[in-house]
């Protein structure tokens, strides 16, 4: 199943989606959101050398502030891309160049400018990419109808397996529901899981560990993106509490797939703050929020105030965490204490990167007769249930209950380290499958 060949570039399934895009008809300027650090400009660029003959205009907006006086004067695309093409040295030619805004956030006037780029030189290849763009331009006008988004999320489990040199048969296998994955392979892909709680899907840490395989250096590297992300707290004072943001960051993690209220978020600021706290972080894709959903019909509709939070990537929960990948290795007593959270986020990780950020969970407290089920998703015109469970913790009442309350449910989808079946409506899936069958 597996190549030996030393590893390739790190394959991103979401290269595809870009190429589909440069190939539309009726193509949109492309805004990519995402963390930092996920590997947006890595895509682009890569976009640019395959598709492109590496005919690319990069501009970075945050390093190169003398550019934002070109869209100062007014927001006319032939204007703009002739003294962008003057002051970089560079043509910039309709069918031929990939245009490239990176860091858009810094300078709200590109941001409006794409809809005239849309309207009057609707040719000209152009993505623009950057963090936080909901907060930074939530007092300017978004150009809604003319523009395309993508969200980027970390390296995802299976490109990781990919990135090992997975060949794409056996991907191709592993994808297919009417494959029965045989044992001898869970035990591998069993090792590879735990390898990936440790490293994560950022890509630097995931680069950086297929070349040397040394944890301590995935360590530091994820140390210096936990400062980063801390560091840009400071740009959103006095609007929100720096503080306040790193009560919530560190306490959503410690309550990682459990139902909370804002206050549990933090002791030392009001309800009010800490939600508008959480906002900013969601914004940042640092955490996702993930909400209870009533399941009668689609479209599903929120339920009730409590929701559940996960990190944007497990590795980075790991190590804020402080848990050691011995520990996960050889399964130790502190790894069973945190088995049922890692599991929950590996597979809500896995879930918004194959499936979008569109996560919910069920939950139903009435009385003594409280019920809760990890997951839902609506997926093809269907709602979906989904359990995870792990270790010695192996029952679904809950899920049952559910399906017997709602007809209208077809299936349910249980990720655990079972071997697959199918038991009447629900599909045991292993977790290290979770995403990429459901």
């Amino acid at each position: 199943m597996y190549k030996n060949e030393n590893m390739m570039d790190i394959q991103r399934d979401k290269l595809q989606d870009l190429i589909n895009w440069k190939s539309k008809t009726n193509r949109k300027p492309l805004i990519l959101n995402g963390a930092r650090q996920v590997g947006k400009s890595w895509l682009v660029t890569k976009l640019g050398e395959i598709a492109f003959s590496g005919n690319i205009v990069t501009i970075n907006l945050e390093k190169r502030r003398e550019v934002h006086q070109v869209f100062r004067k007014n927001l006319v695309p032939e204007r703009i891309v002739l003294e962008l093409g003057l002051i970089l040295d560079a043509n910039i030619e309709s069918g031929k160049t990939l245009l490239f805004f990176d860091e858009i956030q810094e300078c709200p006037d590109v941001l409006m400018s794409l809809r005239y780029f849309y309207e009057e030189m609707p040719d000209l290849h152009l993505i623009a990419a950057g963090s936080l763009l909901d907060f930074s331009f939530s007092d300017y006008p978004y150009p809604v109808g003319r523009v395309e988004t993508l969200d980027i999320s970390p390296i995802s489990f299976f490109e990781f397996l990919k990135a090992k040199n997975l060949n794409n048969s056996a991907y191709s296998l592993l994808a297919d529901r009417k494959f029965d994955i045989p044992d001898s392979l869970i035990d591998k892909l069993e090792g590879e899981y735990l390898e990936y709680i440790v490293v994560g899907g950022m890509p630097a840490s995931v680069k950086y560990y297929l070349e040397t395989k040394d944890f301590e250096g995935v360590k530091k590297i994820q140390d210096d993106l936990l400062y980063t992300y801390e560091q840009d707290f400071k740009k959103y004072k006095p609007q929100i509490d720096e503080d306040c943001l790193k009560d919530v960051l560190k306490n959503s993690i410690q309550f990682i797939g459990t139902q909370i209220i804002y206050t549990k978020l933090s002791d030392r600021f009001t309800g009010p703050t800490i939600k508008k706290a959480q906002e900013l972080l969601k914004t940042a894709r640092l955490i996702h929020s993930v909400e209870n959903v009533s399941v009668s019909r689609l479209p599903l509709t929120v339920s009730g105030k409590r929701f559940k939070t996960f990190y944007l990537d497990i590795g980075l929960m790991v190590r804020k965490n402080g848990l050691e990948a011995k520990n996960i290795y050889l399964k130790t007593d502190l790894y069973a204490t945190f088995q049922g959270e890692l599991a929950e986020q590996f597979v809500s990780q896995q879930l918004v990167s194959h499936h979008g950020s569109e996560l919910y969970y069920w939950a139903r407290e009435e009385g003594s007769a409280s019920a809760e089920v990890d997951f839902v998703i609506a997926k093809a015109g269907e709602i979906i249930p989904i359990e995870v469970k792990t270790g010695k913790n192996t029952k679904i009442k809950s899920l049952v209950n559910l399906l017997q309350s709602y007809p209208n449910i077809k299936r349910a989808v249980v990720y655990s380290s079972k071997t697959q079946k199918s038991e009447g409506k629900i599909e045991y899936i292993p977790i290290y499958l979770a995403g990429l069958r459901v």
